[in-house]
Parts: structure tokens; sequence; C-alpha cells
């Protein structure tokens, strides 16, 4: 069955108890400082990225030497950065089964230099997902290219670009998914310095019956391997997959299932990279252009064609793993992908 290529977007939320809290980096773990004060491009992290110096400490800027402090000379020179002008943090909890989330200030704009979380949590593992009513939605930007300035987006959706929701999107509906495990499904907002809208207002409920496409995928029998199953159970922090027979082309009319176990709770996501990706082209209709063949996250978007992708697929909080999912038609067939994976302990 024909899916469209556009990377759809499905949301939802719950409600009854919201507790509102100041994050460093949207409630992701890992900080962004150095615990020797010194900060700025001279003084990287261990991953190469430039330090700050923690917004909510007693030094919250960094001079033009590299020092985190609080002074003038810190905070007001011309080549000093203040980390409390350019973030503000914000995580939101929802706790019911319907409820209602809504930006910073909102009817009002919403502030600047903005990252928000919200994490709709989960009772029990009854609840497949979550459906978001949009009866208001005005951000900066369009879905093309990828809304680049202010955005709502499911953190776990790859390709996260395509994740983004922004424009006038009043009036529809979205839905997406909990991952194995998980307690909470999480939004995230983010906003620029620049034409500040009225933000959202979203009503959303939980489901015990998801009807996204390929929700929860099943694995069929791969053809001529004597009815052996194509899933596969990933605990390896890094490797391959592949398309069944690759480099050969791969088979018509079967779904196979990637699950990637989460090593422990530290890491925060898989990195994937693909290496060869040559599924079937798109085929163009009135309404758009629409993958016969694909690879995806259940409940996110749709790759097919041939593509080049580096991403990181989040876990959701307390997820115990990530899956993604191949489909083939009965039609034509193609070579096929490899993509590397890792699981890694930074996200940002």
């Amino acid at each position: 069955m024909a899916r469209t290529l556009e990377l759809l977007l499905h949301c939802w939320t719950l409600a009854a108890l919201c507790v509102t809290f100041t994050a460093a980096g949207c409630g992701l773990a890992q900080p962004t400082w150095r615990l020797d004060g010194r900060c700025g491009h001279s003084f990287p992290l261990a991953n190469g990225e430039p330090s700050t110096c923690d917004k909510r400490s007693e030094r919250p800027c960094c001079s033009d030497f590299g020092y985190c402090g609080n002074s003038d000379s810190h905070c007001r020179c011309e080549d000093c950065v203040d980390y409390r002008a350019i973030f503000q943090g914000c995580v939101q909890r929802y706790s019911g089964l319907k409820g209602v989330i809504e930006s910073q200030e909102y009817p009002a704009p919403y502030p600047a230099n903005t990252e928000c979380c919200y994490d709709i949590q989960r009772p029990d593992d009854s609840y497949c997902g979550v459906k978001l009513y949009f009866d208001h939605f005005d951000v900066e930007g369009s879905m093309e290219p990828f809304c680049q300035r202010d955005w709502l987006a499911a953190e776990y959706c790859v390709p996260e670009k395509g994740a983004r929701m922004c424009g006038n999107l009043t009036g529809t509906v979205h839905e997406f998914l909990y991952q194995p495990g998980s307690s909470a499904l999480r939004l995230s907002f983010r906003s620029d310095t620049y034409n500040l809208h009225s933000g959202f207002h979203i009503r959303y409920e939980l489901l015990r019956s998801c009807r996204a496409p390929y929700a929860d995928p099943m694995p069929t029998a791969i053809p001529g391997s004597g009815g052996a199953l194509c899933y596969t159970k990933v605990t390896n922090r890094k490797g391959t997959i592949n398309t069944p027979y690759f480099p050969n082309n791969y088979p018509n009319e079967v779904d196979c299932v990637y699950e990637f176990e989460r090593n422990n709770s530290l890491v925060c996501g898989v990195r994937m990279r693909s290496r060869v990706f040559e599924l079937q082209e798109p085929f163009t209709s009135p309404f758009g252009g629409a993958c016969t063949d694909f690879f995806h996250c259940p409940g996110c978007g749709y790759l097919c064609g041939s593509v080049e992708y580096s991403w990181v697929a989040r876990f959701q909080p307390d997820a115990t793993a990530i899956k993604f999912h191949f489909h083939s038609d009965e039609a034509d067939t193609s070579k096929g992908f490899m993509a590397t994976f890792e699981q890694i302990y930074d996200c940002d």
C-alpha cells in the first residue's frame, strides 16, 4: 500500500496535573559547562563543542578571556556572553488521560530564545499513544524548508527536521506513539529571537488503540529463508543493519522490524548513518509524493528512493527500546540499505 512520502507528524497529550520547572537543556542530562570555570571555543567539552556557563549558577556569563563570572567584565563586554539572556528553559509534565498544552504566555506571543519540553506521561502499557488536536497553532516559519526558526517537534522522530511543526496548523490533528517501556512522550518547543507569534493551544488525549500507519509493525517471513522472520533485536552498542539479502535486491512483500534495545538508562539515543540507501523511488500523484517501499520509525515519517542521512533517534523517558520498520510491496525492488548505528550518551 502506498504511504505518503511527506514526513507525517502525530502528537498527543495528557493533562490533570502540570508541574513546571527550569531545566538546563529541555530536561536532558548532559551539562554544557565545565567544572573548572572555563568557557568558550578555546575550552571545548569532551565532544568538541564550545563550553558554556551554567546560567543558574553564580557565574552565568563568559568573559572574552574564557572565564565564567558575574561582573561587568564577564557579562557586559563586547565579546562577553550572558547565558541568562540566551536560554530560557522549561519542562512541563502532564499526568491525566486528557488535557491542554499551551505555549508560554499564551495567548500572548511566546518568549524569545526559549526551549520547552512537554512530557505526556503514560499511566501503563495499555496506552499506545497520544492524539493532539491543534485548536490554535501559530508558530513562526513554514514546513519548507523544515521549520528552521521556531518549531514544535516529537523528539524521538527521525529525520528530526522533518518531524518539526511550524506555521499555521490550526485545525489539524496528529498522533504520536509511545516507545516500548516508555513512561512519557516528549514534545519539545524552540524559539529564536525574531518575529514571535501567538503560539499554540493543543488538546490531547491518551489512546489505547492507535491508528497511525504501521503503528505496531509485525515482521513477516523472509522469502527463500525457510520461514525465518525478518526481525532483528539489536543488543550491541554499535554495528550495522541492512535489508534482507543486501547487497542483492531485497524481496517483495516483506516487513522487517529492527528493535534497538537500550543498553542502559544513561544512553539517550541511537545515532544512525546510511552507507547505502536505495529503495524504490516515490511515485507522484495529484496529492503529492508517496512511498511504496519505505524505512521509518513507527509513528513518524517515511524514507524511500536514494538518500543519504545521519540522524539521532532519541529514547523517550524510561523507554527500553526503539523500533524501526522496513516495508516492501508486491512490485519492483531495489538494492536496499545498509546503515551504521551507535548508542550514544550525548544527543545534543
